[in-house]
């Protein structure tokens, strides 16, 4: 009797070329790719097979596998020229009679550079997927023969030069614990390692596209292979990775499709008014798990006298940064939920995507009116906010909690409590000063040379001290964002971006 079934794939080059969505590396390789790299190498057998049939959609309806992985570093990048999928230009002119190669004939001018990054894994070549099994099965019982005949086909996993060695047992959980490699646990929150997994479906959705690929083209000419749909993404984290907070990004666009660029200094009035459309939207539509008093509790965030244990959401106008000529302006929002409420973050980011913003005066925006919240799943400036890094900078003021009367030592100390309010409990070294280490950050001063004030902050922070901070993780820590720290960090202020990642 044994506890897990353990799905092994040796690489015979410890590189790794695959990525996930947004061409971002991949590490490990997903729970669905394995599962593509099997129906791929049983291709001769899926549908005829009904045993190995069976045996799949057996395990496309099992909880993600446990993953145990080698650890890996970013290779360094090169470059390969390839061609660029345009030969139907090409096969038309030929079909016209055009064999001279001139310009658009010619298959060589139609190539691009293609920027390649592998993976390169250290102190091991080898990648485990485990499931446990709940009830402990004979090693010859079905589905897990035919699972342990079709892994032995295996030849590649990530890119076709990713060739592997597949292997398939079942073993006890003391042969668990003695696997090499860092251990990879599903977790609640996606945004430490989001992988895609198979789902119920899933086979029937890889085989619909494989006889799309095969009939792609016909008398009607070329016809596009539609993606994969059938899947779900999890998140993995190790033991000792820093959790995320789950978030949600959302870009302010106008109906012409053009960016809503609205100033750095007002930003607690986009933060008000996506407050405000969360909280009409989840009025109408709250989780069904949500108590009577969740929507001004948790979506608008008042908090009860003596409440401990109070957890909202925070809403977070991005500025614009990560270029030299960056302008700070606020383009984008983030909408950041507490740890392990993923769930409800994503019933409200549902509802929210595609809504026009609601200003108290209808000429806030001019003459193009309020934008609609477009959502988007990766962005090259909202990674400067979510990036996992060591050192961190602030780019709009912190707010401490109190007046530090001008003396250090008291600033330090309400330094550390802001760290602690905002969960960032780490040790770190950190520096404060007026100004940011990003580039046209707006000041913590709280009135410029003519006494007019540097941002908009509402009353009950007027009397507050602002700073704006950088610091590092001891021990080369790598934490991952968002990072808000300060009194005022649930509406925009106190927003930290890794220095890492900046280019301002």
């Amino acid at each position: 009797m044994s506890n897990y079934l353990c799905i092994t794939v040796t690489f015979l080059d410890p590189r790794f070329h695959g990525r996930a969505d947004g061409g971002e590396p991949e590490w490990p390789p997903s729970p669905l790719r394995l599962m593509q790299a099997i129906v791929a190498a049983n291709g001769d057998r899926v549908g005829i097979d009904g045993e190995l049939d069976r045996a799949l959609e057996w395990l496309e309806s099992q909880a993600p596998p446990l993953i145990v992985a080698p650890s890996v570093e970013v290779g360094e990048p090169y470059c390969l020229s390839v061609p660029n999928n345009a030969m139907d230009i090409v096969g038309r002119a030929w079909s016209r009679g055009n064999y001279f190669g001139r310009g658009d004939t010619n298959p060589a001018t139609h190539r691009t550079m293609k920027t390649i990054r592998p993976i390169r894994l250290i102190w091991g070549d080898t990648v485990h997927y485990l499931w446990e099994m709940k009830e402990s099965l004979p090693d010859d019982d079905p589905p897990i023969k035919p699972l342990i005949r079709a892994a032995k086909r295996m030849i590649a996993l990530g890119w076709g030069v990713d060739l592997v060695a597949g292997h398939a047992d079942c073993i006890s959980a003391a042969q668990f614990r003695t696997l090499p490699g860092e251990r990879w646990l599903p977790a609640v929150s996606r945004n430490v390692a989001a992988l895609r997994t198979p789902v119920p479906g899933t086979l029937d959705d890889l085989r619909r596209r494989y006889g799309a690929f095969l009939h792609r083209i016909g008398e009607g000419g070329f016809t596009p292979v539609a993606p994969l749909t059938r899947f779900t993404v999890s998140g993995y984290r190790r033991p000792a990775d820093p959790v995320s907070r789950p978030h949600t990004i959302f870009e302010l666009r106008h109906d012409d499709g053009s960016f809503c660029r609205y100033p750095q200094w007002k930003l607690m009035h986009i933060a008000g008014m996506v407050r405000h459309l969360a909280k009409e939207e989840m009025l109408q539509s709250p989780p069904a798990d949500a108590d009577g008093g969740w929507v001004e509790r948790y979506v608008v965030g008042h908090r009860a006298p003596h409440d401990r244990d109070h957890r909202q959401l925070s809403y977070l106008p991005l500025p614009s940064i990560g270029h030299g000529h960056a302008d700070h302006a606020v383009r984008r929002v983030m909408i950041a939920a507490p740890v392990g409420d993923d769930a409800w973050l994503e019933h409200l980011a549902l509802r929210l995507a595609g809504k026009q913003l609601e200003p108290e005066r209808g000429d806030e925006f001019g003459p193009q009116g309020p934008p609609t919240l477009i959502r988007v799943y990766r962005d090259s400036v909202a990674r400067h906010y979510t990036d996992t890094a060591n050192h961190w900078a602030s780019v709009t003021p912190v707010i401490l909690p109190g007046h530090d009367d001008r003396r250090p030592a008291k600033t330090r100390k309400l330094i550390d409590a802001a760290l602690g309010h905002a969960g960032i409990d780490q040790p770190c070294t950190y520096e404060w000063s007026p100004f940011s280490h990003f580039r046209n950050s707006l000041s913590a001063h709280k009135y410029d040379h003519n006494r007019r004030p540097i941002f908009l902050k509402p009353d009950y922070l007027q009397k507050l001290t602002a700073v704006h901070l950088t610091l590092r993780f001891d021990g080369q820590i790598e934490v991952p964002g968002p990072n808000v720290v300060g009194a005022g960090r649930h509406g925009g202020f106190g927003i930290l971006a890794a220095i890492s990642t900046d280019k301002s």
